[in-house]
């Protein structure tokens, strides 16, 4: 009998993954924004709109796990490629109109696609993985963060073949057409190839050791029972606090680096655009870490780089500044591929999409929280952000102690 292969099915979500990449993409447009919606040049309002797709993102990740553990990854990721590319599209149609409908379409309903197709693939990569959930998570979150790679020349290209040679100002309307076309037709095309795997490929994988670093739970926790232990709480917080440092640091790159850290425009740009990179290299590599040492290690480990970036941050210029930026995104990508695996470690697969959507939720209300004390608060100066970014990342070190001592309890057979 033909032996089951994951490949298809882990493939296929990974195609999906780099289609539903909204939230990486939207640097691109950032800086013509301003121009199209004729928009003050220090307008909040483009920084915002990272914020509101964030928070989409991560509802449409709750959303998104009821409807996985109810119908599965295949119908689940249909659902949320059609609205992502749905929003995308409508965008196309809405950018004579008011910024408030390009928040609903752009941010609101692609927002919620892109979280239901992401909370679908990592779900069921890892039940193909399960041997290898750390792994099975970095892969599927690093090709979602790659997306910037792939589609930001695309786009950057595409905008600059549309902008008005007299003004200067670009037409987004068939730039947004074009995208939406190319991840409707790629992203449904790989929904075709996603499916679970059976009982009889699960009982021929091989089992962990004894002396695995991982830990898993033996029971399957519904978000009712997860919700009232201590970890699902210090997981949120620490997703919360985490992403803080990432949140308060991402706007100031590329005008901190060429106004007071000695970068040309073009290197500023270019370090914009390498934290893509190393965005994608932290959630692959970071989470086979996490398979080797365990979790809560390879997490702190990711918590102390944050704190020593954001110290660099004060003072770091010239290409040390560039370098400093890639290790904050390696260190900020790292932790979405681990969160999703300690998140089934403490509550099980069954419910995996459920449970690892709410606790996402820290996700969105971070963006929203941090990005607001940035411009309000801390006015983005950079001595008290980045402080308050290394605050931040301890904070996050202390949720994962507090995480791992129930590991603990995990292994040693005690309910939570």
């Amino acid at each position: 009998m033909k032996k089951t292969s994951p490949l298809p099915s882990v493939i296929g979500c990974l195609v999906i993954q780099l289609c539903v990449g909204i939230l990486y993409l939207w640097s691109v447009f950032r800086n013509d924004f301003p121009a199209v919606y004729a928009l003050a040049d220090d307008s909040t309002i483009p920084g915002m709109i990272t914020s509101y797709m964030v928070l989409s993102f991560v509802v449409g990740n709750f959303i998104g796990g009821f409807i996985n553990d109810k119908k599965g990854p295949k119908f689940t990721a249909v659902i949320g490629v059609v609205m992502f590319a749905a929003g995308v599209g409508a965008t196309g149609l809405l950018t004579a109109q008011s910024v408030g409908l390009i928040v609903l379409t752009y941010c609101v309903i692609g927002g919620l696609g892109s979280g239901i197709a992401y909370g679908a693939c990592i779900s069921c990569v890892q039940k193909w993985l399960p041997h290898r959930r750390g792994l099975a998570s970095g892969l599927a979150v690093s090709a979602f963060g790659f997306s910037t790679v792939v589609f930001a020349p695309v786009a950057s290209w595409l905008i600059d073949a549309f902008r008005n040679a007299d003004t200067g100002i670009a037409d987004f309307s068939p730039v947004f057409f074009i995208l939406a076309g190319v991840f409707f037709a790629f992203g449904i095309a790989a929904c075709f190839f996603v499916r679970l795997p059976d009982s009889k490929y699960l009982a021929a994988l091989p089992k962990p050791a004894a002396n695995a670093k991982t830990v898993s739970s033996s029971r399957d926790y519904t978000l009712a029972q997860a919700a009232k232990t201590i970890p699902f709480w210090s997981i949120f917080l620490y997703i919360f606090f985490i992403n803080g440092t990432w949140n308060l640091t991402s706007p100031l790159i590329a005008t901190l680096g060429e106004q007071k850290r000695d970068l040309t425009h073009a290197l500023a740009v270019f370090a914009v655009s390498f934290t893509g990179v190393t965005n994608s290299a932290g959630r692959l590599i970071m989470a086979a870490v996490s398979d080797r040492i365990g979790r809560v290690a390879a997490s702190l480990i990711l918590c102390g780089i944050t704190l020593v970036g954001a110290i660099f941050m004060t003072f770091i210029a010239g290409i040390p500044y560039i370098v400093t930026v890639a290790v904050i995104a390696f260190a900020y990508g790292g932790p979405s591929a681990i969160n999703a695996a300690v998140s089934t470690d403490f509550f099980g697969p069954k419910n995996s999409g459920t449970n690892y959507g709410v606790v996402m939720m820290g996700l969105g209300v971070s963006s929203v929280f941090f990005n607001m004390i940035s411009n309000t608060v801390l006015k983005r100066d950079p001595i008290p952000t980045f402080i308050m970014g290394g605050v931040t990342a301890v904070l996050a070190a202390v949720c994962m102690l507090v995480i791992g001592r129930y590991l603990a309890k995990i292994k040693r057979g005690e309910s939570l």
